[in-house]
C-alpha cells in the first residue's frame, strides 16, 4: 500500500493506492502520522496556509482478505481523533463505505463521491 500526499492551499489530501492488508498497516500509520504533525506544526505556527481540510481519497484501495480491515478502520478513527476534526473521505467502494461504518460508531466518517465534493463540503 502507498500513502501519497498532496497539499494545496489550505488543503491536504492524502491519497491511498494499493492493498490493504495486515503487514501494510504500520506504513499507512506512520504517514497518518506524518500528516496530523505537519497539520499541528503549520497550526501551531498561525500561517495563512496551514492546512484546514484534510481529505482522504481511496480511489485505488483494495483490501486483501479480512486481516487487516479492522485494523484499517481503527486507524482512520484513531487519525480522526487525533486531527481535532474529522477528516472527509472520498472515492470509497460501497463495500468498503459498508465495512467502515459498522465499526463508526460515532458516525464520523462522511464519504462524497469525488475529491471535489470532499472539498466543496468544508464551505458548507
Amino acid at each position: 500500500m502507498k500513502t501519497r500526499i498532496k497539499r494545496e492551499e489550505d488543503t491536504v489530501v492524502v491519497s491511498v493506492d494499493g492493498m490493504v492488508d495486515y503487514e501494510t498497516q504500520d506504513n499507512f500509520k506512520e504517514n497518518l502520522s506524518k500528516v496530523i504533525n505537519s497539520v499541528k506544526k503549520s497550526v501551531m505556527a498561525s500561517t495563512d496556509s496551514a492546512p484546514r481540510k484534510i481529505i482522504v481519497n481511496m480511489e485505488n484501495l483494495q483490501f486483501v482478505g479480512s486481516s487487516g480491515i479492522s485494523t484499517f478502520v481503527q486507524t482512520l478513527k484513531d487519525f480522526n481523533d487525533r486531527l481535532g476534526s474529522p477528516a472527509k473521505y472520498c472515492n470509497v467502494r460501497s463495500e468498503f463505505q459498508k465495512v467502515i461504518q459498522a465499526y463508526d460508531d460515532h458516525k464520523a466518517f462522511e464519504f462524497f463521491e469525488s475529491e471535489d465534493q470532499a472539498k466543496d463540503s468544508f464551505d458548507q
